[in-house]
C-alpha cells in the first residue's frame, strides 16, 4: 500500500474514532513526517479540545495510543503516529524549548544542574533535542516511572 492510500486509511479511522465519542472533527489531515520513515502526522481540529487533549495532554497520549493499535490492527503494520489536536503539540514543543534554553541559562550562569518537571517521553525527547543544539550544555533523564525527569547540566 502506498503512503497516500495508508494516510487515507489512518485519517479515517482517526475521524471514526472520534465521531464515535461525541466529538466533531472540523479539520483533518494526516501527512507524512518529513525526514523520518514509516511516520505519519494526524492533525486534527475541534470546536473543544480540552477533554481530547487532557491534563498535560495525557488523554491526548491515549487516544495516540489507542489510533496507534487501530492502525495495527487494520493495516498489518506499525505506523508511528503522531496524532496532534488544534495543534497541542506543536504549541507544547515551542513552550518546552524556551523552557530548556531559559534553564540552559540558569545552568550556565549558576554552574549547578537544573531538574525540570516530570514529563512524558515525548516531552523529555524533545528536551533533549532542544538542550543538544545549546552549546556547552548536556542533559539527561533521571528518576523512574512517572518520575522521570530531564536534568539540564553545563559542560
Amino acid at each position: 500500500m502506498d503512503n497516500k492510500k495508508r494516510n487515507e486509511e489512518i485519517l479515517n479511522l482517526a475521524c471514526e474514532m472520534l465521531n464515535k465519542i461525541n466529538f466533531e472533527v472540523e479539520n483533518a489531515f494526516a501527512e507524512d513526517i518529513e525526514g523520518e520513515e514509516n511516520q505519519v502526522l494526524v492533525g486534527l481540529t475541534v470546536a473543544n479540545p480540552a477533554g481530547l487533549i487532557g491534563f498535560k495532554g495525557r488523554n491526548l497520549a491515549a487516544l495516540q495510543l489507542m489510533l496507534s493499535l487501530a492502525v495495527k490492527v487494520k493495516l498489518g503494520e506499525w505506523v508511528r503516529l503522531v496524532l496532534d489536536v488544534n495543534n497541542y503539540r506543536e504549541e507544547q514543543k515551542k513552550r518546552l524549548v524556551m523552557m530548556v534554553k531559559s534553564l540552559a541559562e540558569k545552568a550556565k550562569a549558576t554552574g549547578q544542574a537544573v531538574e525540570m518537571a516530570n514529563m512524558s517521553s515525548y516531552e523529555r525527547r524533545l528536551c533533549h533535542m532542544a538542550a543538544a543544539e545549546i552549546e556547552g550544555i548536556t542533559s539527561e533523564s533521571e528518576g523512574e516511572g512517572e518520575q522521570r525527569h530531564v536534568v539540564i547540566k553545563s559542560v
